[in-house]
């Protein structure tokens, strides 16, 4: 096997954007350590994704966007990024100049013919008619064959998945640095999908029968709930719902084109989309052993070990996604949502301690099983076993929420 030193000098780093000290296995491990990552193979596939779309914007220029999970971690605090192993992008030109540009960047980085080379991916059986074209391509890898969960290989290396969307029409975006991601300390301006846009874009990714991730790519779907509810979570003030409206309703039309055959109805995507939030919901209270599986398999691979994301967060997590979708869908703002999100605070009960603490716990947890437990989809029973921001959560909705407050909320 190759030494550490003869894979990094294997690539020509002057080359590339990013400084040769980024690539390198000790700051991965630092990084790793300090931000309480635990897959390094991840964190170095998300750094080349970085690295491979600045040199596709360096020929493209305005004319290349980054979207999906590379560009959600650049709108996140860092304790909520998460791990990201491709490349999603949207492209104003043809597919000859994707061919002719990845043919540039192989000229300039490729130093055998395993390393830097594009390999299109046609499927067989597309399950869209969108304008997509997919690549593959080897990078280089200073990890050892167990981090990267590989035999031993003659030339370490890892596989990137790059994606280009067709667009009729010039993009918007937005620049911004990754000075403040997990996995680089980076300067360069990287062109995103806008925070509206990308949002609006992410919500068409439920709806698992209609024009969401499907059912057969949990590991995906997955993803994608954890994105839109750190986007919720974090982000939400900025965000205008009206745009989002407005965007995700062109987009969900787009979307379905390109599947089905029979007419739009907006409807049917609803009711999916609100099925799957169900689904979700009972992610803790129920038998949904495969849910659970992907919760967990996600969070092992993709998240810092700081990070909740358990069964029972997502539950907490659908049911808030599912409060913001209704607002949105209804046009009349965020207020609500960041209702529920103040009580939820006030929730944590740091205002007091010990047994007096103990005694409001018990106290709320009777009050909004008794009076609002007829909102929840889950039985009593199993309610009084949980946390009361678990059950608050299970009961919580946009007609409640201000008796809700009333009831529980002694003070602002």
């Amino acid at each position: 096997m190759l030494k550490y030193s003869e894979r990094m000098n294997k690539v020509d780093y002057q080359k590339l954007f990013h400084e040769i000290k980024d690539f390198e296995r000790d700051t991965f491990a630092e990084r790793m350590e300090e931000y309480g990552f635990k897959n390094m193979a991840r964190m170095e596939l998300f750094l080349w994704d970085l690295e491979i779309f600045l040199q596709i914007q360096k020929i493209l220029e305005d004319r290349i966007v980054l979207k999906g999970g590379a560009a959600t971690q650049f709108y996140l605090p860092r304790d909520a990024q998460r791990t990201s192993v491709d490349i999603d992008m949207l492209f104003y030109g043809s597919y000859q100049e994707i061919e002719e540009t990845l043919k540039k960047i192989e000229e300039v980085l490729g130093v055998s013919d395993k390393l830097f080379h594009f390999i299109e991916h046609v499927p067989k059986n597309p399950k869209t008619t969108l304008p997509l074209h997919t690549y593959f391509v080897d990078i280089p890898s200073v990890l050892t064959s167990a981090e990267r969960n590989k035999k031993d290989e003659e030339f370490p290396r890892q596989e990137l998945k790059i994606e280009f969307i067709l667009q009729p029409q010039q993009i918007e975006f937005e620049k911004r640095t990754g000075e403040h991601l997990f996995a680089v300390n980076s300067k360069w301006e990287y062109q995103l999908l806008p925070l509206n846009h990308l949002f609006a874009d992410k919500l068409t990714t439920m709806g698992c029968e209609t024009i969401g991730v499907q059912n057969s790519r949990m590991d995906e779907q997955v993803k994608q709930f954890y994105d839109i509810l750190m986007l919720t979570q974090n982000c939400i003030s900025e965000i205008d719902c009206a745009v989002v409206r407005e965007k995700y309703k062109k987009l969900a039309h787009a979307e379905w084109e390109t599947r089905k055959e029979e007419e739009y109805d907006l409807e049917l995507v609803i009711a999916d989309v609100r099925k799957q939030l169900l689904r979700y919901e009972m992610a803790d209270s129920g038998d949904d052993s495969e849910l659970k599986k992907y919760i967990n398999d996600f969070h092992s691979l993709y998240l810092n070990s700081k990070m909740e994301y358990s069964p029972q967060s997502v539950a907490c997590g659908a049911a808030l996604v599912r409060l913001m979708y209704e607002l949105m869908l209804s046009g009349n703002g965020w207020e609500k949502l960041q209702q529920a999100l103040e009580i939820e605070k006030w929730l944590e009960l740091s205002h007091l301690s010990g047994k007096e603490k103990g005694l409001k716990v018990r106290e709320i947890r009777e009050i909004l099983i008794k009076e609002f437990g007829g909102y929840s989809v889950i039985p009593a029973q199993i309610l009084k076993g949980k946390n009361i921001k678990r059950i608050f959560w299970a009961v919580a909705d946009i007609d409640n929420l201000d008796e809700i407050e009333k009831m529980i909320v002694m003070e602002k």
